[in-house]
């Protein structure tokens, strides 16, 4: 895969493209200073204690350093000598870090679409700022009465000076709700956006459906980030390669191409299977990662069909294949700051299963990634596993169920059932319990009933349709769709990725399946 980087050639003395730089950290050829950019952007020589620190910080916050709940201390992890498809060559023209093609947006200029997004928003600023200049050249009396407002501004502030810390205070929620009525308004247009449907002239939108049911659409506020309208359009293309969770077993990782795009939704393959077992994710899902993700994190990555563990590489898959693999800045999940936690890799805990959730069951830690962990039943298959956080409602200590008056399930095969203790079994599993403290409460949910919203249908997820809250508890909906009949009505968790506001579609560039009664449908414009 071939790709030119941005112009060398520069007016001035490059102090950042002189060094070598690895994993952030710069080298001047012929001397053995390091350095690095701190969190100021200031280019700082890294000392011995400052190195120390710093490997101890990257070993408590990366995956793959994560100890398990038997070792006490863990060795810092091997670095691994980066490989022949992964050679640097580019730098990003916002923050100066080096990488690969494997590494950059596909403009070969920004390492990551943080660094592509705040260029954008420089750039816009200084734009408005050129619009501005010109718009005050124009007339002398304009300028004039933005002179004396300015003035007028200044004697307030001078006056603002001796008044006490509440009427300060009193001023801030007028901002707030400045841009609270922005973002509403930008909501509301995208209500108006239409959908094509039985003709050339006949469409749907939002607006209108509301308006005839008299309903209202659940708001933007209510959903999480990665549920609600992106940021940016997604850079994710059919044919790229990457790793990725099995849906069906969450402890396997395995080689995706993807194989479709809708809008921020791809659909993945596994190589050489059948087109069967393909899936939908979002493209901002944690369960997808670049290419050589598994190798540097230690986890394993299971080989195309047909292909042997020792038979694959990626080096010679690619060459191979003649294929391109997805850029690691498209991924969201990678370089994330990840908050320390209480649980470690072995520990005990009881959750429950989510396909029978009448049973809570005895649970170990498996696996951990960022602040996610896999929790897998003891002596289950592993296609009961799921992946959660601190935060999960369907986790607890050991002796939550005996504390609040609940069955707990036992591990299948377990010798003395009726005299199960907690103390006993991880004694004799050499366990530790996760800590109480570990466990976090989530906040519920403050969606209403008869709230409306776009959802993805689990028995067809290439589809998402309008829906309607019927039912709720602490953090689930219970989803109706529009139009059908209530058999098809399900329970679905409220920060599930595959629910979203009115007019994520229109947002994003998916195609929604709406409701059409004929009265609905009409000659509507954007």
């Amino acid at each position: 895969m071939e790709s030119s980087g941005p112009s060398t050639a520069a007016p001035e003395f490059d102090v950042y493209g002189a060094m070598d730089w690895k994993d952030g950290v710069g080298t001047l050829p012929g001397s053995e200073l390091k350095f690095r950019v701190n969190e100021f952007g200031v280019l700082e020589v890294i000392t011995d204690e400052m190195e120390e620190e710093r490997g101890k910080k990257a070993h408590a916050t990366t995956t793959w350093s994560v100890p398990t709940a038997q070792e006490a201390l863990s060795k810092e992890p091997v670095s691994k000598e980066e490989t022949s498809w992964a050679q640097r060559g580019l730098v990003c023209v916002r923050c100066n870090r080096k990488g690969s093609v494997v590494d950059f947006l596909s403009d070969g200029l920004h390492c990551s679409e943080r660094c592509l997004q705040q260029e954008q928003q420089d750039e816009l600023k200084r734009e408005g700022s050129r619009a501005n200049g010109e718009a005050l050249g124009r007339t002398r009396s304009r300028m004039t009465e933005r002179l004396a407002e300015d003035m007028d501004s200044s004697m307030e502030i001078a006056e603002e000076d001796d008044e006490d810390y509440e009427e300060k205070e009193s001023r801030r929620p007028a901002r707030g709700a400045t841009r609270g009525r922005r973002k509403r308004r930008g909501d509301a247009a995208l209500l108006r956006y239409t959908v094509p449907y039985g003709g050339k002239k006949k469409a749907w939108c939002w607006a209108s459906y509301l308006e005839q049911e008299r309903a209202i659409a659940a708001p933007s506020k209510l959903f999480k980030e990665y549920q609600s309208f992106p940021q940016c359009k997604s850079g994710f293309r059919v044919g790229m390669r990457l790793e990725g969770i099995d849906p069906e077993h969450p402890s396997m990782y395995c080689v995706l191409t993807i194989a479709e795009v809708l809008g921020h939704r791809i659909r993945l393959h596994f190589d050489k299977y059948s087109d069967c077992y393909d899936f939908w994710v979002n493209s901002s899902s944690p369960d997808i990662h670049p290419v050589g993700w598994c190798e540097k994190t230690g986890h394993k990555l299971h080989p195309p069909k047909g292909m042997k563990d020792e038979e694959f590489s990626w080096s010679s898959y690619i060459k191979l294949n003649k294929i391109q693999t997805a850029p690691k800045a498209l991924f969201q999940n990678q370089n994330m700051t990840v908050t320390p936690s209480g649980f470690r890799v072995g520990m005990k805990l009881e959750a429950i299963d989510k396909k029978n959730p009448s049973f809570i069951c005895v649970a170990t830690i498996t696996d951990m990634v960022d602040s996610r962990f896999l929790v897998h039943f003891d002596n289950w298959d592993e296609s009961y596993d799921y992946w959660c956080d601190a935060t999960s409602p369907y986790i607890h200590p050991v002796s939550w169920s005996q504390e609040n008056g609940r069955t707990l399930t036992t591990p299948p095969g377990y010798p003395d059932v009726k005299n199960f203790s907690w103390e006993k079994y991880l004694a004799e599993t050499s366990s530790l319990p996760a800590p109480a403290r570990a466990f976090k409460v989530k906040p519920p949910h403050s969606f209403q009933l008869n709230m409306k919203l776009e959802v993805v249908d689990k028995r067809n997820p290439a589809l998402i349709r309008v829906a309607t809250v019927v039912d709720t508890d602490d953090h689930r909906l219970r989803i109706h769709f529009d139009g059908w009949t209530d058999e098809y009505d399900y329970w679905i968790d409220a920060d599930s990725p595959d629910i979203h506001p009115a007019g994520w579609c229109a947002k994003t560039g998916h195609p929604l399946q709406p409701h059409f009664p004929r009265h609905f449908m009409e000659n509507c414009s954007r």
